[in-house]
């Protein structure tokens, strides 16, 4: 099970997982089973030119949900009170860390997108993950960053 951080007892969680939505594996298995019942449908109706096509496509489809489905269980993001480590990448110390936050960004009226962000003071880089892909929400992350950085503080005496 994946650690969730209790706000009643900050001392149960010492780091979160974050890992990528399983929403997009469910999403393309429905595609291919629709996929699959059209083919037969037209199939059904001696439509064998729609129905060639659709097969193809599903056929098409299968690595890439295989693909999906064995990378269920990457880690992709690491937060404790060391730092922030994105997936098989060296951990970055939270005083290596600056600006780190969740954004909220508005395309039109009705899209918006969530981001969390963060700085790299050594490298100069700014680190943007859109929060759709990925198994945590912004109340979560934006909860679980302002407890680990705290952590980082206490644990080495920084005011």
């Amino acid at each position: 099970m994946r650690p969730i951080i209790d706000i009643n007892n900050l001392s149960y969680s010492k780091e979160i997982l974050i890992y990528d939505t399983r929403t997009n594996i469910l999403l393309r298995i429905l595609l291919l089973i629709g996929l699959a019942v059209a083919a037969i449908y037209f199939l059904n109706q001696n439509q064998s030119l729609a129905a060639l096509v659709l097969l193809g496509i599903f056929l098409f489809q299968i690595p890439y949900l295989i693909k999906e489905i064995k990378r269920i269980d990457e880690i992709q993001f690491r937060i404790n009170s060391k730092g922030i480590q994105y997936r098989n990448l060296i951990l970055v110390s939270w005083s290596n860390i600056e600006n780190e936050r969740v954004i909220t960004e508005y395309n039109d009226e009705k899209d918006i997108s969530y981001y969390f962000i963060y700085y790299i003071i050594d490298s100069g880089q700014v680190m943007k993950f859109n929060l759709s892909n990925l198994s945590t929400d912004i109340n979560e992350l934006s909860l679980a960053l302002t407890i680990h950085r705290n952590r980082y503080k206490k644990e080495n005496d920084i005011v």
